[in-house]
């Protein structure tokens, strides 16, 4: 494992502990996108998911988080936030950077790799 993704997975394992409903979207899009712009190839990205960069894929993920009808229920009381499903969820998602194939994996690998049951129970399970 490289030095600096040693680094990050800690630090994602760190914040983990930290998370809030509030703070996730934010935090999620981190992780997802880092992940995902270390692992694939940044033309196969932009072809398919047109992000331009990571940036870019922080800004998006996280709005869509903040836009979907599970954020907006917890936001408004009518449901709880999980944060160990939440921490898990994002756990599954960094942890793709130690998979043998990262950096040759293309986007539906990724995303196979990194599917989690704990990412559909983070708000309102």
């Amino acid at each position: 494992m490289r030095p600096n993704l040693l680094l990050c997975s800690a630090a994602a394992l760190l914040f983990a502990g930290c998370l809030t409903g509030e703070s996730y979207p934010k935090s999620y899009a981190q992780s997802y996108c880092w992940s995902l712009f270390e692992c694939v190839d940044n033309d196969e990205i932009d072809f398919w998911l047109g992000y331009d960069d990571v940036s870019d894929c922080r800004e998006e993920i996280e709005d869509d988080l903040r836009d979907s009808s599970a954020y907006e229920s917890w936001r408004q009381g009518d449901c709880g936030f999980d944060s160990e499903a939440a921490a898990s969820c994002q756990e599954e998602v960094a942890d793709i950077v130690n998979d043998s194939s990262c950096g040759s994996m293309n986007w539906l690998e990724w995303s196979f790799d990194g599917a989690s049951n704990d990412c559909a129970e983070v708000y309102c399970d």
